[in-house]
């Protein structure tokens, strides 16, 4: 029996989708940049998008049992919120030195929003996850 689409509600395991997503994305948009900025940008963003999946792949692969090993958990996905700010950092370095040198090789604005829109739901996502864990484990919140 399938679920009215009024009624549904996000995963708590959305962040890995997410994170996937984004990584799968990456890497088939920076198949499309001009092959020249190979080494200067598209390899920073896909290893960016990797780093990512990773962080949270392993933030959930941490069962923790007590405060320590529930601050292992905490930190990967501190490290997921980093890697995201870079990459949307990242990404709009790369959007004006594509739009600037190659004009006639210019990537739709679609892809860049897709991409925007992917990171800002994957750091909602960590946020959230990582402020409920910190609740839950009473561990002390980071400024960030």
């Amino acid at each position: 029996m399938s679920v009215p689409k009024y009624r549904r509600n996000e995963s708590p395991m959305q962040f890995l989708d997410t994170a996937r997503e984004l990584e799968i994305y990456t890497i088939q948009r920076c198949a499309n940049f001009p092959k020249r900025y190979m080494f200067l940008i598209t390899k920073e963003l896909i290893d960016l998008s990797r780093s990512i999946y990773n962080n949270v792949k392993s933030a959930n692969s941490v069962y923790p049992t007590n405060k320590e090993e529930s601050q292992i958990r905490v930190n990967f996905l501190i490290q997921a919120v980093c890697d995201l700010q870079c990459l949307a950092s990242q990404l709009d370095i790369a959007k004006g030195i594509v739009e600037h040198n190659d004009k006639d090789k210019a990537i739709k604005p679609t892809v860049w929003e897709q991409w925007a829109r992917l990171i800002s739901t994957e750091l909602k996502l960590v946020v959230a996850l990582k402020k409920s864990l910190q609740g839950k484990y009473n561990l002390e919140p980071k400024p960030e």
